[in-house]
């Protein structure tokens, strides 16, 4: 008996892992698309198949809520000017790459990793639907399979942060969050995954 209990357990087990996260609703993610477009130009697309596309939480501690969208593009580089938006590479940073012009372009060496995280700083009452933002960021070579929403400690006497977190299936967790004394993202590996 305790053989068919094992049995029934692990036949469920491949079950569940045959059956694929459910597709996000469409309809939800328009207004996405015409806002990633609107802030960051027409060189980047919603990646509307990725299991989180969008996600929002106070990322810079200021009490207003920002916005995260999985998107991509062929070349983030050249409309950074007349957008307004900074682009930056938190996981070569963490390795000690920091010039993006040199790392702009390796998340297109991996097709699973060829994304980006656009991040909206939200402003006013209207947060991250403000005409003008607080700021945008493009950040690129951040390996995800999906993002959630956490939370990380980073000075013992002050309260924990927001932070995206970045989950790669069978490896790891890992944490990208704003550094506001060094105005810039950071990467910090996380729990590796069974």
């Amino acid at each position: 008996m305790k053989y068919l209990g094992r049995v029934l357990v692990f036949a469920a087990a491949l079950v569940a892992m045959g059956q694929s996260a459910p597709a996000p609703d469409q309809a939800k993610l328009q207004p996405f698309v015409s806002l990633v477009q609107q802030q960051f130009g027409t060189t980047f697309t919603l990646m509307e198949k990725s299991p989180t596309p969008v996600m929002t939480a106070d990322l810079d501690g200021d009490g207003i809520e920002d916005l995260v969208v999985v998107a991509q593009s062929k070349d983030p580089l050249p409309d950074s000017y007349q957008f307004k938006y900074q682009v930056q590479d938190p996981y070569n940073s963490f390795f000690g790459f920091g010039d993006i012009r040199e790392t702009a372009g390796m998340g297109r060496l991996d097709p699973r990793q060829n994304h980006a995280l656009l991040v909206i700083f939200g402003s006013g009452p209207q947060a991250w639907r403000a005409s003008a933002p607080k700021a945008k960021f493009v950040l690129l070579n951040v390996p995800f399979d999906s993002i959630e929403v956490g939370r990380m400690l980073v000075k013992k006497k002050k309260p924990p942060i927001n932070v995206i977190k970045a989950v790669e299936a069978q490896v790891m967790e890992s944490s990208v969050f704003w550094d506001a004394k060094k105005k810039r993202w950071r990467w910090e590996p996380g729990n590796t995954l069974d």
